[in-house]
């Protein structure tokens, strides 16, 4: 696992975080960091940019002059693009500039930009980031004491103060506890977030500081298929909805002593529709993993007898 420091607003160093290779300890694929990066900024435009062709100009309707004997050249309407009024040659319309990005390639470029910021030492961890009032200069000298120009600081909902306190000062942005834009990772120098917040990610990976094994598996899943799935060696499971297949494969060869996985397949369940009285509602959502093992792995052994 990933090891990061632990400092205080005073920039001394108080401990340290084990932070989850699955997600801050990935190969970085910068080519689809660029994708993401690329993605990102095409959805922010518009796209609303029009202008008129000569077809959509008012006027024009006829000659404006008779074809020879005048001297001048020949002219068919007032609207062609060489007059002033006339319409734009290649007319610019509105369009739709987005792309589109696969969920596991965003989840994926994120994990890529977040463990480059790991691997440069620019993920900084801090313990509190509490200010009892509204000051710029304290949120500054915090910053000089972690010797950090341009940051992006992810905070907690409810920190009004430092998040007022960081909006002057150039070169910073604050987010609210979560990654929207992976171009903001790579834009700014350092990443800065809370200790206690590390176990949070928005994107649908939840990154776990110091995660323990029994939080992904629930329990096993006991079902005339997934049964028969054991003959081929393959197990059942209920998993947090969260947990990604390299937690799901770590947890398994944890928990199971000289158990191998060769392959996780996970399936992610809506859940399903139910009225109490006037009040109709959803169960939660669950997630089920489908564990294959080795050919000389051994067997998972809750599952004998059954």
């Amino acid at each position: 696992m990933a090891n990061v420091s632990v400092y205080n607003i005073e920039g001394k160093e108080v401990g340290t975080i084990d932070l989850s290779d699955a997600v801050f300890g990935v190969e970085v694929n910068e080519h689809l960091v660029h994708m993401a990066v690329v993605s990102q900024l095409a959805n922010k435009r518009q796209g609303t940019q029009k202008a008129k062709t000569r077809s959509e100009v008012s006027g024009g309707g006829r000659k404006p002059w008779r074809q020879k004997g005048t001297g001048h050249a020949r002219q068919g309407s007032t609207r062609s693009p060489q007059w002033t009024g006339g319409g734009v040659v290649f007319a610019p319309t509105p369009r739709d500039y987005s792309m589109k990005l696969n969920k596991k390639e965003k989840r994926a470029a994120l994990k890529s930009a977040l463990s480059s910021r790991v691997a440069e030492n620019k993920f900084i961890v801090i313990d509190e980031m509490n200010f009892g009032e509204i000051k710029t200069k304290n949120f500054q000298n915090m910053l000089n004491s972690l010797n950090v120009n341009k940051a992006l600081v992810v905070l907690e909902d409810g920190n009004v103060n430092a998040e007022l306190s960081a909006r002057n000062i150039a070169d910073v942005k604050t987010d609210k506890n979560k990654y929207n834009q992976r171009i903001d990772i790579l834009k700014y120098n350092t990443v800065i977030r809370y200790k206690s917040s590390c176990c949070k990610y928005r994107g649908g990976v939840r990154i776990m500081a110091n995660i323990q094994y029994y939080d992904v598996i629930l329990k096993p899943v006991i079902t005339e298929k997934s049964m028969d799935l054991m003959a081929d060696k393959k197990y059942t499971f209920l998993v947090h909805t969260e947990a990604t297949k390299a937690q799901i494969k770590e947890a398994v060869e944890k928990m199971f002593e000289g158990t191998k996985v060769a392959r996780v397949n996970t399936m992610n369940l809506e859940g399903k529709n139910r009225r109490r009285g006037m009040v109709v509602g959803k169960t939660a959502k669950t997630k089920k993993a489908i564990v294959q093992l080795t050919e000389d792995s051994k067997e998972i052994e809750i599952f004998e007898g059954l």
